[in-house]
């Protein structure tokens, strides 16, 4: 640079002088020949003259350089200071590695997502070059990729310093320069530790049950399509057992859902302790599970194995401090038998389970190709019932009980009957499971009890002060709001609570003896009457009924139809009114059909008798008639 302005200072200089010599011949100024040395001078100081000229020219052209140069520079480090620092403040992870290895820069994000510091990554060349990578492998492939001039995309499963996993979207693109060489490698990630976490979640959520650990429904079906088509060719057989926990609804409504998550554990822990090796199990539902067992060619495999499983989770255990007795009912369908897809047998599953429920709790049934039958008459049924209420179809009779010793009536049963269009009427037998299994029961016992209460009130206006039972369901006794609809009717009919009983069965009774008590006392207070109804079926021992605050004990007809000829039945309604008269209880004969069994019962202290007898059920005009 300063031989250039050397150079470039003589040049000037010369120039000028010749220049000046021009202007002087110009305008004719005389110049002596000889008067070398006043040329020499002359010339002299014109070249000292244009160098220093010229040398200001250079030095404030190099001022304009250099600052403009200085400026460029302090720009460029203020992009890079505020590129640093976006970068430093980024979320993402940023790293700039050179060419042969060695990590140039990294963010403070990277930093925390690592647990390296910028002192123990900057400048080394370590082995792998990422050590935050899952593997040597992984780092070539993107090291390949990106010095080909091609972008690397992975989502990768990291290792921080600590050990601790995380993982990252990362994209790793080559930087090159002014000639177009890659120089350094620019890697951007996001750590989406969390979204992969929630992803493996909802992947868990997709297949099993989070409360037991056990396969879903959806799961379930897949792992059953898979287990068939393993066993298409095969020698092996399968079952598809269908469970449900037996009044579950009542365990969670008693003792919290708490208690009731804690009965869902037990019983999945003991499905698992009890099936087969390969056996596969599910919690298909809220208190339902399914169990896909392999078999070899008797079916008796399959039948003694779901004895096992009903025998094991039927037990008394202690959860939360309160006792509860676990029971379950079963039903099982068989491939290829009963099905040859998923889909049909798991219906088929089902049906069986219904077919269970409906011939009591605790029990196992397997599908069998009547219940196609059963099942379309129950929705025929159904069908038919949908409507009865709103046409009127409904009737009530009623059924005479008398003092065993007088032969008067002493009150009466209403018995509900149906009668569709020119039909004779049905016995409720056939059509009062459809109505609980559907719900209908709810509001046609409404019907029922305030026809009864209706009747009542018409009685008393006929000086007849005569009390009426209506007999309750299952689902009737547990409605939430029971206990004021009976009120209600009650008052609504403006009757004397006392002349209305309100029967249960026995087995209603014994389900769950805490809540039973809670509501008949409730009952109570209303001051209607209590009456337990086949008394003597449902349970080994008769010393429950002093818990119960009941005031009628009815004895079941299979005692009454042998009292004449069988020893042991006569003791039993001997136990049975002696019993009540210890507590003050009235005791009725149900079935009884003749004189003889009127006497003996009469013998055996027993108070009133219901049955053919005395009279069958009737409409309430000829009823009145029987009162006359």
């Amino acid at each position: 640079m300063i031989g250039l302005g050397l150079l470039l200072l003589i040049i000037a200089g010369a120039g000028a002088y010749d220049a000046i010599s021009s202007l002087l011949d110009a305008i004719g100024v005389h110049r002596p020949a000889d008067d070398v040395l006043a040329a020499s001078v002359i010339r002299m100081a014109v070249m000292v003259g244009a160098c220093f000229v010229a040398a200001l020219i250079i030095a404030f052209a190099s001022i304009v350089f250099m600052r403009r140069e200085f400026e460029r520079r302090r720009r460029t480090e203020e992009r890079l200071s505020r590129v640093l620092k976006t970068a430093e403040q980024a979320g993402d992870l940023i790293t700039i590695l050179e060419k042969r290895g060695r990590i140039e820069y990294v963010n403070r994000a990277v930093e925390q997502a690592t647990g390296y510091t910028q002192k123990e990554l900057l400048g080394k060349r370590s082995k792998p070059l990422v050590p935050w990578y899952p593997d040597e492998k992984t780092v070539q492939k993107m090291r390949v990729d990106v010095l080909s001039g091609n972008p690397f995309r992975a989502v990768l499963a990291c290792r921080s310093k600590s050990g601790e996993q995380f993982f990252i979207q990362e994209h790793v693109t080559p930087l090159k320069d002014n000639r177009g060489n890659i120089t350094r490698m620019l890697s951007t990630a996001r750590e989406i530790t969390r979204q992969k976490q929630l992803e493996e979640r909802l992947d868990y959520l997709d297949n099993y049950d989070p409360l037991t650990g056990a396969s879903n429904r959806r799961s379930f079906a897949e792992l059953l399509r898979q287990e068939m088509a393993v066993l298409r060719n095969g020698d092996q057989l399968l079952s598809v057992m269908i469970m449900d926990i037996d009044r579950f609804k009542y365990i969670n409504d008693l003792f919290g859902s708490e208690v009731g998550d804690e009965v869902l554990k037990r019983i999945s822990e003991t499905l698992r302790a009890t099936v087969g090796k390969g056996d596969i199990v599910a919690r298909l539902g809220s208190d339902e599970f399914g169990v896909i067992h392999r078999y070899g060619a008797h079916l008796i495999d399959t039948a003694s194995i779901a004895e096992h499983i009903r025998r094991a989770i039927t037990q008394k255990v202690m959860i939360g401090g309160q006792d509860i007795v676990m029971t379950v009912t079963m039903g099982i369908a068989l491939f290829p038998d009963n099905g040859k897809d998923a889909k049909t047998l798991l219906k088929n599953a089902d049906m069986a389970l219904s077919r269970a429920k409906s011939q009591g709790r605790n029990t196992v049934q397997f599908y069998s190709t009547d219940m196609i039958d059963r099942i379309s008459d129950f929705y025929f049924m159904e069908k038919r019932l949908f409507n009865a209420l709103k046409n009127e179809e409904y009737l009530v009779l009623y059924q005479p009980y008398c003092d065993l010793s007088t032969k008067k009536i002493a009150g009466a049963e209403a018995l509900i009957r149906w009668k569709s269009g020119d039909q004779d009427a049905v016995s409720p037998s056939k059509f009062i499971p459809t109505l609980e299994d559907t719900g209908m029961i709810i509001d046609v016992g409404e019907w029922v009890l305030r026809t009864a209460c209706r009747q009542i009130k018409e009685w008393n206006r006929s000086n007849r002060n005569l009390s009426v039972a209506v007999n309750l369901s299952l689902l009737q006794f547990r409605h939430r709001n029971f206990i004021a609809m009976v009120s209600e009717a009650i008052r609504d009919m403006g009757i004397d609570p006392r002349n209305l009983t309100l029967e249960l069965t026995e087995s209603i009774c014994i389900q769950d003896m805490d809540l039973t008590i809670s509501l008949l006392k409730k009952l109570k207070q209303v001051g209607v009457s209590i009456s337990v109804d086949d008394f003597g079926t449902g349970y080994s021992s008769l010393n429950y009924i002093k818990k119960l605050p009941v005031d009628n004990i009815k004895i079941d007809m299979s005692f009454i139809r042998d009292v004449a000829k069988d020893p042991d039945a006569a003791s039993i309604i001997t136990a049975i009114t002696s019993l009540a008269r210890s507590l003050q209880l009235t005791t009725i004969a149900e079935g009884v059909e003749s004189e003889e069994q009127r006497n003996i019962l009469h013998l055996l202290r027993c108070d009133l008798g219901q049955g053919f007898y005395f009279s069958p059920a009737v409409p309430a005009s000829e009823f009145k008639k029987l009162l006359e």
